[in-house]
């Protein structure tokens, strides 16, 4: 049973029930990325361009025929006709190995193309939660105003009875138009982000009208989630690929500095005589492929230790993140309990209107209260952007 100290609120996966029609998950907006996207388009007919050319040189090189057709001089000697038929074939295990990189390469390419998919998730997966967030903090904002409005109306009919001075309706006032000013700016900042998400979306329309923010909890152990992640990552597929691809090269090299053999069929026609048989070569790389194994060899180590290096800095920055995520999201729900326990707008209002206090106590009370509102929705937000960078790979 999920209990209420066990939901985080920020929303990353599904919509709350009871959305409207044209809210959008957060699955779904990387879906219709995923789609529209015009780099992904791009990105996804190159892969198939790079399957096809990774398997270009891996087949016996093409066979040659040659004719030569020679007169005698003096005539009496009769004409001379050779034909020859060759193929060349490297040593064996080198088609084995070009077979097996061929694969390799393939799967490289499509862990790269994996890899620069998620960048893109993953810029959108901000986007989606910066737009979200800024929905949350004009709904708030509204409420306040909202009720700034009601105050300074309040207000304006005690002064305009003279019950009140001028400077407790010009406070209430200054409250509100400041109040306003600020939902202009977020809007045009709103605006902005949306924009951005709709050039990412291949300049299709998407709307975010999602205001609540939800989190999944992640796991107790961070070995346990690390588990998963690093077989859900790309990159660090992609440098593994790499490094089979570099042992396979190296193993490749050896065997093409080993003999080379050619074989065929001649037949030479000279007069009225004919000599006919089967043709065999030779040939030792003596110079041709000189330093190409120590090269592979040096590649390969280089790849083991880049591997090494990244899965090194993987660990850590995850290990930061994953601790960032679960200290905000105790702050989130330690902000929660303190907004639900100290609720104090409706009580400042009633004291307000009884005259038990004035509209500079009443607005230094709430602005704190509103403070501690505001900065929930930042602490939402700052967990939501760390909790998709940190699953960045499981989209």
């Amino acid at each position: 049973m999920i209990t209420r100290s066990k939901i985080t609120l920020v929303l990353v996966t599904v919509a709350f029930a009871g959305v409207t029609r044209a809210q959008i998950s957060f699955d779904r907006v990387l879906q219709q990325v995923d789609s529209n996207n015009l780099m992904l388009k791009a990105l996804r007919q190159k892969l198939e361009a790079e399957r096809i050319a990774a398997r270009i040189g891996i087949s016996p090189s093409n066979p040659q025929a040659e004719v030569i057709y020679q007169w005698g001089s003096p005539v009496d000697l009769g004409n001379k006709t050779t034909i020859s038929i060759t193929q060349q074939f490297d040593f064996p295990t080198a088609y084995i190995y070009r077979a097996k990189l061929a694969k390799g390469m393939a799967s490289a390419l499509e862990n790269e193309f994996r890899s620069k998919r998620s960048e893109v998730l993953q810029k959108a997966g901000l986007l989606y939660a910066d737009l979200v967030y800024h929905n949350a903090l004009l709904v708030e904002l509204n409420r306040q105003l909202k009720n700034a409005m009601v105050i300074a109306q309040s207000l304006k009919q005690k002064f305009e009875a003279g019950e009140i001075g001028v400077i407790p309706y010009t406070q209430a006032e200054l409250v509100y138009h400041e109040l306003n000013s600020r939902i202009i700016q977020i809007r045009l900042e709103q605006k902005s982000i949306a924009d951005e998400l709709v050039t990412l979306n291949g300049s299709v329309p998407i709307a975010i009208t999602d205001s609540v923010m939800l989190v999944p909890e992640l796991p107790d152990s961070f070995e346990s989630w690390l588990g998963v992640a690093e077989s859900q990552n790309p990159e660090l597929a992609y440098l593994k690929s790499e490094t089979e691809n570099s042992r396979l090269k190296l193993k490749l090299s050896k065997a093409e500095v080993l003999p080379t053999f050619n074989a065929g069929y001649a037949s030479e026609k000279v007069g009225g005589e004919r000599f006919q048989g089967i043709v065999a070569g030779i040939s030792i790389p003596l110079w041709e492929k000189s330093n190409t194994v120590r090269y592979a060899r040096a590649m390969n180590r280089y790849m083991q230790l880049n591997t090494d290096d990244y899965l090194y800095s993987f660990r850590q920055s995850s290990q930061r993140l994953f601790s960032k995520v679960k200290a905000l999201q105790e702050l989130t729900n330690h902000l929660s309990q303190y907004i639900s326990t100290f609720d104090i707008a409706d009580k400042l209002y009633l004291a307000l209107q009884k005259g038990e206090i004035s509209i500079v106590d009443y607005y230094t009370e709430l602005n704190s209260y509103n403070s501690i509102k505001e900065r929930l929705l930042e602490v939402q937000h700052e967990c939501l952007k760390a909790y998709i960078e940190l699953n960045r790979f499981s989209y």
